[in-house]
């Protein structure tokens, strides 16, 4: 049954919704709720309405998990109160839509932290549960699974659980893809820290060799990490990188002292986003045409990128100290946005690979990128420790983010190449990170994730009527209204 446009909820309207890479673009129903009353209303309307509904936290989503074109999309981002902070225990309750860089505003100053957080800063509580996400200090405090304390989740029926770590649920629910229900509200683990200071080693490696020999020393002594990636480097050379390591420091400063330094922070932070933003926006269409040259333009840059950290590590001038606010958030504000990097046609794959086997992948890896004719603009290695949940991307071992822009009449050989670097990773026993996805099949998807059986035996339980799904959930043969997926 089609909805009715003059009958639905005041708080629902058509409008366009996209992707954050911006190559998808579609048309739903968005319902903005405040409050669970209204989430309810809005779950009853698709139910009676025979309309499928997908709940979206703050649409940083890089794919289509977050998607459902011509259904209907439960947008939590106005539920966004921070409930309690008990610093006793070291959490925080907050509603379904607080952004992550809300949470460290209200704790960093108290001298905590929340660990695994993304470099999209402004990426939702729920958003983060749901995609179970990680951030630069994963191998140390792992993925977001391992932060959450209990949720609250509403069901398809309008009742509502509450799931603490030791549900039988809780792997199903965090890092469930939204197809179980509604996260409302979390409470979240704190961690304390010495100052809101980090201090920042950049440390170039030459080769493979060197750069996971000196990772393992870095997840010793350090607190987070994150590894740039010369994807074009060859021969001895493959591996090139530059390691971005963070400690916490210890400042001796009043909180007052810190209050002023951190609001000073986050306007800074809203200052380059929005300048990024509209440079960006600007000079877009050079970037554009920079990259239909981009095998040249980006193993230019790259080379010149490491020879520059080369030469000022070797001027003892390579360590500095800054809000970890800016190390963890800022590079997702000064470089171009991932739809300019990725372009009209483009994505990004993150896919991750055991510790035992990090140097044949790592070489397998670029082999397979350089062959492309549109190698990745940008490559990201990140260290990670394994968790539970039954659709888990984190293991023990590491990953590569790759954003790839392919041109129009390369998008095909560029596909295949990714399909080889697909591939490469379930022979290796590796996941593909479903909230940077748009490219996998359904029989990629099923021995990526051989669990996903499990979750969908949950949902037949929980949702019967397939109420909630997304255009990820359509396209890699997990859709309650598509005939039962089979093993490939």
């Amino acid at each position: 049954m089609a909805s009715d446009p003059h009958t639905h909820p005041s708080f629902m309207a058509w409008k366009e919704v996209s992707s954050l890479v911006g190559s998808i673009r579609t048309r739903s129903l968005v319902a903005r709720p405040t409050t669970i009353e209204q989430c309810r209303e809005a779950l009853k309307y698709c139910r009676r309405n025979g309309m499928t509904i997908c709940v979206r936290g703050a649409g940083r989503g890089y794919g289509d998990l977050a998607l459902n074109d011509g259904q209907a999309l439960l947008d939590m981002s106005d539920m966004n109160r921070i409930l309690d902070i008990d610093e006793e225990k070291n959490r925080i309750t907050v509603e379904a839509g607080t952004r992550l860089i809300d949470i460290y505003r209200a704790v960093h100053h108290r001298l905590f932290t929340l660990p695994a957080s993304p470099t999209e800063s402004h990426s939702s509580v729920a958003g983060a549960i749901c995609a179970n996400v990680n951030g630069k200090d994963a191998w140390h405090n792992g993925s977001f699974a391992h932060q959450v304390v209990r949720l609250t989740l509403l069901l398809a029926s309008g009742e509502t659980l509450d799931i603490d770590r030791s549900h039988e649920l809780f792997t199903a629910v965090v890092g469930g893809i939204g197809l179980l229900g509604v996260i409302v509200d979390a409470t979240l683990q704190l961690r304390p820290i010495p100052s809101p200071y980090v201090e920042i080693d950049r440390i170039p490696v030459p080769d493979v060799d060197a750069l996971l020999e000196t990772m393992a020393r870095i997840e010793k002594s350090h607190d987070a990490a994150v590894v740039w990636v010369d994807a074009y480097a060859r021969g001895p050379r493959v591996g090139r990188s530059v390691i971005h390591a963070a400690k916490w420091l210890a400042r001796k400063e009043t909180e007052s002292q810190r209050r002023q330094a951190l609001e000073a922070g986050y306007e800074r932070l809203e200052r380059h986003r929005h300048f990024g933003l509209a440079l960006h926006e600007k000079f877009g269409p050079v970037l554009s045409l920079m990259l239909q040259g981009q095998r040249f333009m980006m193993n230019s840059f790259n080379r010149l990128y490491y020879a520059m950290c080369e030469l000022v590590s070797e001027t003892g001038h390579s360590s500095n100290s800054e809000l970890f606010l800016r190390f963890n958030f800022e590079a997702s504000f000064t470089v171009p946005p991932a739809h300019l990097v990725c372009g009209p046609r483009g994505y990004t794959v993150q896919l991750s690979f055991p510790r035992s086997s990090a140097r044949e992948s790592i070489i397998e890896l670029m082999r397979i990128c350089r062959s492309s004719p549109c190698p990745p603009v940008t490559t990201i290695l990140r260290a990670h420790k394994a968790d539970d949940c039954l659709i888990s991307f984190s293991e023990d071992g590491y990953s590569l983010n790759f954003e790839f822009h392919p041109k129009k009449h390369q998008a095909a050989a560029s596909r295949e190449a990714v399909d080889r670097l697909i591939a490469a990773t379930v022979r290796r026993g590796g996941k593909i990170h479903l909230a940077k996805d748009q490219v996998l099949r359904p029989e990629q998807f099923y021995r990526v994730y051989p669990r996903y059986r499990d979750l969908l035996e949950i949902k037949r339980q929980l949702d019967p009527e397939g109420l909630f799904t997304s255009d990820l959930a359509r396209r890699v043969g997990i859709d309650p209204s598509q005939n039962t997926p089979r093993q490939a």
